[in-house]
């Protein structure tokens, strides 16, 4: 369900789809753009994976990123803060999940 006020955006598997149309496996165009072949699909999940890709992703299907992405960008163009939960790969991992390295 939508919260009020708040633009939508486009669906993920709408701009799956539109990519997929025009440039075909969305692998091989991760490849192609020199990105790692989950590149595209890491920034379509993860809201803090890549700002760099999601300007290619909105250019390539004639868009701004603020109508794809209305909460991660601003009208004007401006990537938003994006929040770090520790989902990105270059985000430490908390000290209490590491192991030992007496176990490792």
């Amino acid at each position: 369900m939508a919260k009020r006020g708040v633009p939508q955006g486009w669906h993920r598997e709408d701009i799956k789809g539109e990519l997929r149309k025009r440039f075909g496996p969305i692998t091989v165009l991760s490849r192609t753009w020199g990105y790692n072949q989950a590149g595209i699909t890491n920034t379509l999940l993860r809201p803090d994976y890549s700002p760099a890709i999601e300007q290619r992703i909105a250019e390539a299907l004639g868009e701004t990123p603020h109508t794809l992405w209305p909460d991660r960008w601003t009208p004007e163009g401006t990537s938003r803060p994006r929040s770090t939960n520790g989902t990105h790969p270059s985000v430490a991992i908390p000290s209490p999940h590491r192991q030992k390295s007496e176990a490792a």
